[in-house]
């Protein structure tokens, strides 16, 4: 299993702000919010093809909470405390459980580098009235250490229209909606670690982000104007993590690991002019508890692993409706009905090393959860290196992903607008079987070339039922179900050329091809672009200046058929370009400036189906600095 690494230096170089700006330069992953604009714009990953609550998000291995309609928002996710970014593609669900059809992201942090004292602090101003604010403030000593991280981060709205001029209401004003909201992100964090003894190693990890948006919407209806509606938004997320690491010896090691998570939204709509409100207020937890040991046995490593966690979610629509004797508060609507998730697994994969170039992983998960059984996911890889310069890997798995609270309990009354939709306690799991391959060839020093294949098959995956269940009065009961079937593959090929100590290049290609075998004809899967050709250079240049830039081409995708073939809907291709100049100020600090996207290639708001980013050209500039001062 291949695991790539994005560093947090790595991610600045890429003028990246959060874990969704990191990654959106990798090779054969896209996180694109224009994708998603029915769910509110989140920076959602896509990795061979899969997105939303097929790919599975961690920090430090804890899953993250507090999706946006089925997607976790990397930008969300902000660098402050962030050592490094691991991306793992392909089914792993043998390992890390549900969701990991797709892939895994595993945000990690890290102890402080430095003994004594140390800090860090990161100041940057971006177009459309950016601020970016980081700063952290370190002690390690012999047995224990304590870090504080804090960070905060403001945006203008962005809006790609023009305010509208027939308001049924102009004395609410005239702003334009927006496709990107104001938006306001604050994080606080405490890390600590202790070694307790010779042998045990304590860790304790504690934080808070707050986001807070506020968009706008218009809606025009026929004769009476457009309506405006203000889209406030509110998330706290809060997160503690324990972890013990008892050292046995010999290479040896048990980790035990407990876990709480708590996710906090609220989304109003308020429509400008008028008393009508609407407040969705949604909260969820999660408690974790993990034990892994790790058996060094000579040319074998076992590790073994068991899992427990108990879910909870729940949704409620508050509305104040105008009626003709004034206002009045409707009752509060259990959207989703307080629901409560359990599982638990056990797991175990062993690395036997069988000769000197041939190491043999089999694995397997076995999870049982609550509400619709047990299912069992196995995974077989295989290392080969005939020689320093060549290794080849091949691996095989299943994955699964559990139903989630919402499709299992949602009830989503809309019978003023002729349709109830309602979560349905019988689905089943989403499964798959895929199969990975690469090889990685380093002819000589500074020269890395890679190939790579992929290739998926998918059953059950779950949405919304086309056909209602029952109707009455006007009314279409419709409910979710386990609809579809869909494959996956792909190639991807890159290079790596450190021409000289001052000049590294690098270029790839990535293709992916989809078919969702459910519709009838066949059809691609709706928004995923089948060519990606990127090209990146890092050039140290006279007068101590750091030169990075990257070159981007995505193909135009398939986002829906059409009443015949030449109708289909397909989102445009598009290219952007990044760069970025640093220099350093004194020992371990930098000034910097650059530009995100310098062609400006910008989502259309009249064209369906266009994935073209929303920011459009944003430019920055900022420094940042480490302590102890060290010569760069």
């Amino acid at each position: 299993m291949r695991t790539r690494v994005v560093t947090r230096d790595e991610a600045e170089r890429r003028g990246a702000t959060n874990v969704g700006e990191a990654l959106d330069g990798e090779l054969g992953v896209q996180v694109n919010p224009s994708a998603y604009g029915a769910l509110g714009n989140p920076s959602a990953i896509q990795i061979q093809g899969f997105d939303l609550d097929r790919v599975l998000v961690l920090e430090d291995g804890e899953r993250v909470i507090g999706d946006a309609g089925g997607a976790i928002d990397l930008s969300s996710l902000p660098l402050g405390d962030v050592s490094r970014i691991e991306l793992v593609t392909g089914p792993t669900s043998s390992l890390y459980g549900t969701s990991a059809i797709g892939g895994v992201v595993n945000v990690l942090s890290a102890p402080p580098e430095h003994p004594g004292f140390s800090g860090r602090a990161r100041l940057e101003g971006r177009s459309r009235a950016g601020l970016v604010l980081q700063g952290s403030g370190a002690y390690r000593g012999e047995r224990a250490w304590v870090s504080a991280d804090a960070s905060f981060q403001r945006e203008d709205s962005l809006s790609l229209v023009e305010p509208a001029e027939n308001l049924a209401h102009p004395e609410a004003g005239a702003d334009a909606p927006t496709a990107l909201p104001e938006r306001s992100q604050t994080l606080l964090g405490l890390r600590a670690g202790a070694a307790l003894g010779r042998d045990i190693d304590l860790r304790l990890r504690a934080r808070w982000i707050h986001d807070a948006q506020d968009g706008i919407e218009q809606q025009e209806r026929p004769v009476l104007g457009v309506y405006l509606y203000d889209l406030p938004e509110v998330t706290d997320r809060i997160t503690l993590h324990l972890a013990e690491t008892l050292d046995l010896g010999g290479g040896s090691s048990l980790r035990l690991a407990a876990g709480q998570q708590w996710a906090f939204r609220s989304s109003g709509r308020d429509q400008r002019g008028s008393p009508y409100e609407e407040l969705r207020e949604r909260s969820g937890t999660l408690q974790s508890y993990e034990a892994i040991a790790t058996v060094a046995d000579g040319k074998r490593t076992w590790v073994a692993g068991a899992r427990a966690e108990v879910e909870t979610l729940d949704q409620v629509l508050k509305t104040t409706a105008v009626t003709t004797s004034g206002t009045e508060e409707i009752p509060p609507n259990d959207e989703v009905p307080s629901t409560r998730l359990g599982s638990a697994a056990l797991y175990g994969q062993l690395g036997w090393k069988l000769t000197d170039e041939l190491t043999l992983m089999p694995g397997v998960r076995g999870e049982l959860r609550v509400r619709y059984g047990g299912v069992v996911a196995p995974r077989l890889a295989l290392a080969y290196r005939p020689s320093p310069s060549l290794t080849l890997r091949v691996s095989g798995g299943r994955g699964f992903r559990a139903p989630s609270a919402k499709e299992l309990g949602f009830s989503f009354d809309h019978s003023s607008l002729g349709y109830i939709l309602e979560g349905n306690p019988e689905l089943a799991p989403e499964t798959s079987w895929g199969v990975n391959g690469d090889v990685t060839w380093i002819p000589r020093e500074g020269i890395t070339a890679r190939a790579g294949a992929f290739s998926n098959w998918v059953d059950n995956l779950i949405d919304v039922d086309p056909k209602p269940v029952s109707s009455s009065a006007g009314v279409d009961t419709y409910t979710y179900t386990n609809i579809a079937e869909a494959r996956t593959a792909g190639l991807d090929l890159s290079a790596t050329l450190q021409a000289t100590p001052w000049l590294r290049v690098e270029a790839g290609y990535a293709y992916l091809w989809t078919r969702d075998d459910t519709a009838d004809p066949g059809q691609p899967l709706s928004g995923k672009p089948p060519h990606t050709a990127q090209a990146s250079l890092r050039a140290d240049l006279p007068l101590r200046i750091e030169l990075v830039t990257r070159l981007r081409t995505i193909s135009g995708a398939f986002v829906e058929r059409g009443p015949r073939a030449e109708e289909d809907v397909y989102a445009p291709g598009f290219t952007t370009l990044d760069a970025r100049l640093a220099r350093p100020l004194w020992p371990s600090s930098q000034a910097y400036l650059g530009v995100r996207n310098l062609l400006g290639a910008q989502k259309a708001p009249d064209r369906r189906g266009d994935h073209r980013p929303l920011e459009g050209r944003t430019f920055y500039v900022g420094v940042r600095a480490d302590l102890p001062w060290e010569d760069s």
